[in-house]
């Protein structure tokens, strides 16, 4: 392979959103490959940072994540617009939908379904201090608080509520 092949092959994996961990191979006999994993050996994992390598409740998740990222108030800013916000996503899905209770392996799974373009990406240094001393652990209760909570925990009620009603969660 030439030189300006390979760098224009390195420029469209990076662009795509492919992982590589180990070597890259460019060229691979594929049926060589499944013979070596039938026969015990080590097989090659492609993800490609697409949806199709998604379950159908990752893409449902995603879906409902990218469109709460859009969703304006009566005063038509967008309900979601700090990264902090990203711990009533945690709350919600930690709670609800068997997401990680840690903050680090949270974020790690939200990169995974691919929050790194996501309008507000998912980062954990910014939302894993988050401390809402006024509302309960159970993010249920919440929308109790529609009414009461101060602005600071406000904004996080706002972003559960509104990603509960789109999960269906109630």
């Amino acid at each position: 392979m030439k030189q300006e092949e390979l760098q224009n092959t390195l420029e469209t994996i990076s662009k795509s959103g492919i992982t590589v961990a180990g070597d890259l191979v460019l060229e691979k006999n594929v049926e060589y490959e499944v013979n070596n994993v039938e026969n015990g050996g080590i097989g090659i994992q492609i993800i490609n940072g697409s949806t199709d390598s998604l379950t159908p409740t990752e893409k449902e998740i995603k879906s409902a994540i990218l469109e709460l990222q859009e969703v304006k108030d009566e005063q038509k800013h967008f309900i979601m617009h700090d990264l902090d916000q990203w711990y009533a996503i945690f709350r919600v899905l930690s709670q609800f939908c068997g997401y990680p209770k840690k903050p680090k392996d949270f974020e790690q799974t939200m990169k995974n379904i691919g929050s790194d373009a996501f309008r507000i990406p998912c980062k954990y240094d910014n939302f894993r201090k988050v401390n809402l001393h006024q509302l309960p652990q159970n993010v249920a209760l919440w929308k109790q608080y529609l009414n009461s909570a101060d602005q600071y925990s406000l904004k996080q009620v706002k972003v559960a509520i509104k990603l509960m009603e789109l999960l269906q969660i109630e």
